[in-house]
């Protein structure tokens, strides 16, 4: 039996000795406190529900703004313009995770997060005052980004720590949050500035997110102490080994291609209807899929093994991208890839946490998978500016997306490729054969 110890919060605390997945060989001691996979786990899973449901659903239905700022508020500004708005909070919310993890590591999981609820409540108070573009990238691109960072990569990494046996379906059930808060936000985001005004809109949102994130982040607990030794040293660790390279260039590449479906199929769709419903009726129908996608995660998973389901989901974004995007044109036809396409696009970020937890140990976990996020936010730095020019230089002219749709498929495609190698890496490692589940 492992030997006990005394932890911080006065109760007995179990230490075990495992042997690190990553490439040292020493013993990494893991100290518990708390049994995984309890009732509280599925309490903890349910909170960063709601956590992601703000965050994610905040970042998730901005294609309304994105319609109403680009055709209504500043129809004089270029596409390339308005898309950095976006492009700033995705970057910020990914990129921040490489700090996140060792403010979890200092300060643990509930303050960070009750802190990022504060700072995405003012930037979002503060963005409705403004009254230029640069005053939109600022608060609701860059502050609202940073703020959300200090929710988003901790709210996945608590649940992978509380569970084991679930963690693929409990990290799944979490990141439905954010296709949960989607749909939300995108009827009442369009609700609000059809009947009030979109500065209310904005005023609202930060007032709901701070309510519900700052209540939940209550619930967080450390269950695993964190690992010893400096942060800085254990993330280049980590991001040398050829298992983590293949998972950062994967999220990259699909992060530099994921936001031209969200972005700009509901302006197609707006074109093709002659009605401005569409557009968030389109989000609405994405954020459905990627809250069903999410939840299936953990089966999917189960039935054909992690790197598969990550291998198998960005070959499918590659066809139906090519099939919907530049062969289908009509309404009808967007709604359903829009459904698709939410459904397998972000299974990513469930699989991804269990494979860097299984790999690498749950105690690195917080460090790991904002690492993995930084990741994220270089992809959507790249892919969001390169997507705006491509639209203002070959498709708006045309009302086409063509140049957009063919970016997306080949940085899909550079996500199929790096999951291809990371299979061989892993399967060569544990001795599974290239005709075996892994």
């Amino acid at each position: 039996m492992a030997p006990d110890t005394l932890n911080r919060h006065g109760t007995i605390a179990s230490v075990k000795s495992v042997h690190a997945s990553s490439n040292t060989t020493e013993p990494a001691e893991i100290i518990e406190y708390a049994e995984p996979d309890t009732k509280y786990a599925w309490l903890v899973a349910v909170a960063a529900l709601l956590n992601l449901a703000t965050t994610m659903g905040t970042l998730n239905s901005f294609g309304v703004y994105q319609q109403y700022y680009l055709n209504t508020l500043y129809p004089t500004e270029s596409a390339v313009t308005i898309s950095w708005i976006s492009t700033l909070i995705s970057f910020c919310m990914f990129v921040g995770g490489v700090f996140t993890g060792k403010l979890v590591d200092k300060f643990g999981f509930r303050i960070t997060c009750f802190s990022g609820s504060i700072v995405c409540c003012i930037a979002l108070i503060l963005a409705s005052f403004t009254t230029r573009v640069w005053q939109l990238v600022l608060t609701q691109g860059i502050m609202l980004g940073l703020g959300a960072s200090l929710i988003f990569s901790p709210s996945i990494s608590v649940v992978a720590q509380w569970h084991t046996k679930h963690r693929v379906l409990a990290t799944g059930i979490a990141v439905a949050g954010g296709g949960i808060g989607g749909m939300v936000f995108s009827v009442a985001t369009e609700k609000i500035i059809d009947n009030v005004s979109y500065k209310w809109s904005l005023r609202i949102l930060g007032i709901l997110l701070f309510v519900v994130s700052g209540t939940s982040s209550m619930v967080y607990k450390r269950r695993i102490a964190p690992a010893q030794g400096s942060n800085a040293r254990l993330l280049f660790t980590i991001a040398r080994d050829p298992r983590f390279i293949c998972i950062a260039l994967a999220v990259m590449f699909i992060n530099m291609g994921y936001f031209e479906p969200l972005l700009y199929v509901p302006t197609l769709a707006v074109i093709q209807s002659g009605t401005q419903s569409t557009s968030s009726n389109i989000v609405l129908v994405f954020n459905a899929g990627t809250t069903i996608g999410r939840v299936l995660s953990g089966l999917v998973s189960k039935l054909v093994g992690p790197v598969n389901a990550n291998l198998a989901s960005n070959f499918l974004c590659c066809v139906f991208i090519c099939i919907f995007m530049f062969g289908v044109n009509t309404v009808v036809g967007y709604y359903v890839f829009s459904a698709l396409f939410g459904m397998i696009s972000t299974l990513y970020l469930a699989v991804n946490t269990h494979i860097l937890a299984h790999e690498f140990g749950p105690q690195v976990v917080a460090s790991s998978v904002g690492l993995s996020m930084a990741c994220c936010g270089v992809g959507v730095l790249i892919g969001n500016p390169v997507q705006g020019v491509l639209y203002e230089t070959y498709d708006r002219s045309h009302t086409k997306f063509n140049a957009v749709s063919a970016w997306a498929v080949a940085c899909f495609a550079a996500a199929t490729v790096c999951y291809a190698v990371l299979r061989w890496l892993v399967g060569r490692k544990h001795g599974v054969s290239c005709f075996q589940k892994i």
